[in-house]
């Protein structure tokens, strides 16, 4: 069952009866059944997409992710990296 529904109880007698009241309809009729259901359907998302994620919590997964533990340590490094250069 479409997980927009999961939660949902459904009436299947009445839904079926429905279905078959269209079929009843001419083909005209059917088109404006069809036309005003749509119209007023909410949208259903059939795409499977991720949950977003902050930069931050990516960067957290990536291994190698600890390799500074505090920003004065980042300092450190950087600094030792910009001595090399003028070595």
């Amino acid at each position: 069952m479409n997980s927009a529904f999961s939660n949902t109880n459904i009436n299947v007698q009445l839904v079926e009866s429905l279905i078959q009241a269209i079929y009843a309809l001419s083909p005209a009729e059917q088109i404006l059944v069809r036309s005003r259901l749509l119209s007023n359907l909410p949208q259903v998302n059939t795409q499977t997409t991720p949950p977003k994620q902050s930069v931050i919590d990516i960067l957290k997964q990536s291994p190698g992710q600890q390799l500074f533990q505090t920003p004065e340590e980042v300092d450190r490094y950087l600094q030792q990296e910009r001595s090399s250069y003028d070595s």
